[in-house]
């Protein structure tokens, strides 16, 4: 498993929007909303899908995947 950090999910209309942009994605096995620290932790198999669908997911919805 591998995580990625979603930056400026700090509302539960932002917790509700990463969810939408996350739904029927095979592969997302945990979604964590941080409200106290902006922020939303995906945990993913990559074996089934990749960093780059989750970002491009994450941000056609107005968000930002941490660098790392």
């Amino acid at each position: 498993m591998e995580t990625l950090k979603v930056l400026g999910v700090d509302c539960s209309n932002c917790a509700a929007n990463v969810r939408k942009a996350l739904e029927g994605v095979n592969g997302i096995e945990k979604l964590d909303i941080r409200l106290s620290e902006k922020a939303a932790v995906i945990t993913f198999d990559p074996d089934k899908v990749s960093k780059q669908e989750i970002t491009e997911k994450v941000e056609d919805f107005g968000y930002d995947i941490e660098d790392k």
